[in-house]
């Protein structure tokens, strides 16, 4: 394994240490070759002596992935308002679509978001100030779990919960308690969540691996791409498409021009 010690040497940047890396990277792709059983037991070792490296590796990855996401083009504005009405029906009135604020709005705000988001967790806030601020308005929210599996599992639950008819304040404090969960929210966070509330837990996890719920899920997923959200949060305000957490005074300001 000295090989693999070799290759932890720092050397000056210099073109002879350039050549010395090359050298070094060609003899421990040599020794793995003849040897691919070392990588194993070694990789092994390390994870089992820095447990913590998987979890720092895995959010450098989620903040990358929302950075990424954060800055990515959003559609022309003119291709945004036409995908918009085109989509309109699915945008603001899907059948198992989680709705907040004021049911019979004038004017609605959309909401893609993530469970396990970080920045969606601090846009609850945002959330919360536009239903206390802003009476007339309707907040429709969309699950777009990008960040896992266990993402995807606590948004079936989120939409199978709609199933069983919350009221308003149910589907909020639902909402509001899982992004508020320290660490991954996952199914069993969210059943748990969702049996707090006095909703059976069974019924609901039966539904959230029905067709209907990952038809539904399926339709939030073509609706974000069609509109070019691919991170979370993601919001739809009249024609726009605004991405990322910009703030409850920047959706209120676009707020006017909603329909």
């Amino acid at each position: 394994m000295g090989i693999f010690v070799a290759a932890a040497i720092a050397v000056p940047g210099t073109a002879h240490a350039q050549m010395q890396r090359a050298d070094v990277d060609n003899a421990i792709q040599q020794y793995l070759a003849a040897h691919p059983e070392a990588l194993g037991p070694a990789i092994e070792k390390y994870l089992a002596d820095h447990p913590e490296a998987v979890r720092t590796a895995l959010m450098a990855l989620i903040a990358k992935r929302n950075a990424t996401a954060q800055t990515a083009p959003m559609p022309a504005a003119s291709n945004a308002k036409q995908v918009i009405s085109d989509n309109a029906k699915a945008l603001y009135a899907a059948p198992l679509q989680t709705t907040l604020g004021a049911a019979d709005g004038a004017r609605t705000v959309v909401e893609f978001y993530d469970f396990n988001c970080g920045y969606c967790r601090k846009a609850l806030g945002d959330t919360l100030a536009l239903i206390a601020d802003e009476p007339n308005v309707r907040i429709v929210l969309k699950e777009l779990p990008i960040l896992g599996p266990d993402s995807v599992e606590a948004a079936k639950v989120a939409i199978a919960l709609q199933m069983h008819h919350p009221s308003a304040a149910e589907s909020l404090e639902f909402h509001r308690r899982l992004l508020a969960t320290q660490g991954r929210v996952d199914r069993a966070a969210a059943l748990a969540v969702a049996a707090d509330l006095g909703f059976n837990a069974g019924e609901i996890e039966k539904d959230a691996a029905s067709a209907e719920v990952s038809e539904a899920l399926q339709l939030n997923m073509r609706l974000a791409s069609a509109l070019g959200i691919n991170g979370t949060p993601g919001y739809v305000v009249g024609d726009s498409v605004i991405p990322g957490a910009v703030g409850a005074a920047a959706l209120k300001a676009r707020i006017p021009t909603a329909p």
